[in-house]
């Protein structure tokens, strides 16, 4: 099997230690053949003199001439991929040794995948691992543990999953694109607000299917200045959730995956999730003791939401989410490799994926996924 070359993509502003460790991540990755490709949105050259440093041909170093924004940031390091697969890498995040080489092996047998997602833990600072809780009651102990054991999953299911049940996945360090789903779908929409990463893997489910790998191939820094952090402590723009499901619901290849009663209740369900997402972030006003942030989140529900149902459906909601904190279910862990194996310990490989055909009948019952 030949090697095709992935870029590793790393938008990147003001934190050249945390960069550094991100980048060297990259570089004890198993599989030989990538590029790294940072975009550097910060006022000053510190992060490109500490990656000199580093030495290494595959690094490939681009300082903005002016700061593009987050989304411009990102969306200019993808367009500089010449890869045909794309893995980001947020500069604070890191990858797991095998990641490269198990993703690349997933699309590889998989055809139609157009996405290959496998769970992350979760790391703080100094990179050890944390089980922080967020909106208050809901541990976690992975980001977006979709189901226990590997497979194929068919885009009417996941495209299912993400409108109605749980975000499958979305950060970008815990997943990798096909190059193709960029030039065929555009690159980022900055209307989707703090949820542009949710949006793209959105508009890929009504395409491709995706190949879910059980192990954990990445970790995801929780720092308390980091940007998701101030999200669930301050509270978000909910408006993006209702923007972001009504044009999945107004996406004509998606849309034909369902029939037509299968289409109204897919709609009714959907801004009912919403909702919930919505109902989340009122939480945080509760911790910050914010009650104009209750107030507007109240109000968003009561305007974008016109399923009178749906709101009186939402304190069983909050039961659920209460109930499923306090008696979690108990499941066997992911695969898991620590960031470098010892000498004498060999990260452990998964055996080479099978060509899977979608089935009709759902995968295993999705559990514990983020936020």
């Amino acid at each position: 099997m030949s090697n095709p070359l992935v870029s590793i993509c790393i938008p990147t502003y003001k934190r050249p230690e945390l960069l550094e460790r991100a980048v060297r991540s990259c570089l004890a990755q198993t599989y030989p053949t990538f590029e790294i490709l940072i975009t550097d949105n910060s006022p000053d050259d510190t992060s490109g003199q500490v990656l000199a440093k580093l030495n290494d041909p595959r690094i490939k170093y681009h300082k903005n001439e002016t700061n593009l924004g987050p989304y411009g940031n990102v969306s200019r390091v993808a367009a500089l991929a010449t890869g045909e697969y794309i893995k980001f890498l947020m500069d604070d995040d890191l990858l797991k040794p095998l990641c490269l080489e198990l993703m690349v092996s997933a699309f590889e047998h998989n055809p139609t995948a157009g996405l290959v997602m496998a769970p992350m833990d979760l790391i703080d600072k100094d990179d050890h691992r944390i089980f922080p809780r967020f909106y208050v009651f809901r541990k976690m102990d992975y980001r977006y543990r979709y189901q226990v054991g590997d497979g194929l999953i068919h885009r009417k299911k996941i495209l299912t999953d993400f409108l109605v049940k749980d975000y499958p996945c979305c950060v970008p360090s815990g997943v990798m694109w096909r190059r193709e789903c960029f030039t065929r779908l555009g690159y980022f929409d900055s209307q989707a607000d703090f949820a542009v990463d949710l949006d793209f893997c959105m508009r890929i489910a009504a395409h491709w299917d995706f190949y879910y790998i059980d192990q954990v191939l990445s970790s995801w820094r929780l720092l308390t200045v980091c940007h998701t952090a101030t999200l669930h402590q301050t509270g978000m723009n909910i408006g993006a959730f209702y923007y972001i499901t009504r044009k999945s619901l107004a996406d004509e290849p998606g849309m034909k995956l369902f029939d037509q009663a299968e289409r109204k209740k897919l709609q009714r369900d959907a801004l009912f999730f919403c909702s919930c997402r919505a109902l989340l972030n009122g939480l945080a006003g509760l911790r910050a003791r914010n009650p104009r942030l209750i107030r507007d989140t109240i109000r968003t529900i009561f305007r974008e939401d016109p399923y009178w149902l749906n709101k009186l459906r939402l304190p069983l909601f909050v039961f659920r989410e209460i109930w499923r904190s306090l008696f979690p279910k108990k499941l066997p862990p992911p695969r898991h490799t620590g960031l470098q194996p010892t000498e004498h310990q060999s990260p452990v490989r998964h055996q080479p994926f099978p060509a899977v055909q979608p089935k009709p009948e759902p995968p295993p019952e999705p559990t514990e996924n983020s936020t």
